[in-house]
């Protein structure tokens, strides 16, 4: 049957640096915390990684667990401060400093380019809030490439739930035996999308042990060579 929808993972996939931007936005946090907040930077950070930590206890493989507004709440109050005032500004400045570390990858608005110019959908299938995402595809230069987002806050679940991808599945109008899932987490992306009956391309760029499944999958280490194997099968 032929291809009528390639579906993306955002975060590791489409670009390059989530860790590194993480690392970044930690810091600038605590730059934040000791000139607006009074307190000490390292404190401040330690407080809003355990928010982080205790959001996902909390409430596993649901979208919440990605808010950071939420994760600044949780370290202010814990500290005695407003988080009233303050959570949506911490919020800022840790997407801001995230922001900076984005490096989009090679080959990826060719591709996409190519996919629209061939009458094939595509959408953004990820783990995180709407308005970030958004956000990111705008800085990256991806709005008018990209046809559907389709986050996990608007699905309801993370992936590897199905919602995700059935609700992709629908935007685009097409089988789950017409589309492919291309993405750098394995369970999440790739047997998430295999559960689906969507075929999978595992993005390993960090060159993890391949892993055994009773779903056939494809391997890449570049974004490049993901592209390859989606062209064969135009």
């Amino acid at each position: 049957m032929e291809l009528k929808a390639v579906f993306f993972d955002l975060d590791d996939t489409l670009y390059a640096g989530f860790a590194a931007g993480d690392a970044h936005a930690c810091t600038c946090l605590a730059t934040y915390a000791e000139a607006q907040l009074g307190v000490r930077g390292e404190d401040f950070v330690r407080a809003f990684l355990e928010s982080r930590r205790r959001l996902a206890r909390r409430q596993p493989g649901m979208p919440p667990i990605h808010d950071r507004v939420l994760f600044a709440q949780g370290a202010l109050e814990r500290m005695g401060l407003n988080a009233i005032r303050h959570a949506r500004a911490v919020h800022r400045v840790y997407w801001d400093a995230m922001f900076e570390k984005m490096q989009l990858r090679p080959g990826v608005c060719a591709l996409l380019d190519e996919l629209r110019d061939k009458g094939i959908k595509t959408a953004v299938c990820t783990d995180m809030m709407a308005d970030i995402q958004m956000e990111k595809l705008d800085r990256l230069g991806l709005t008018d490439r990209i046809d559907y987002l389709v986050s996990s806050e608007e699905a309801g679940m993370d992936k590897p739930g199905a919602p995700i991808f059935w609700l992709a599945l629908h935007k685009c109008g097409c089988l789950p035996q017409q589309a492919v899932m291309v993405g750098d987490n394995f369970r999440h992306d790739v047997q998430g999308a295999a559960d689906a009956g969507i075929a999978g391309i595992w993005l390993n760029w960090t060159r993890l042990p391949r892993p055994e499944s009773e779903h056939d999958y494809t391997e890449v280490h570049t974004f490049e060579q993901a592209a390859a194997h989606i062209r064969a099968l135009l």
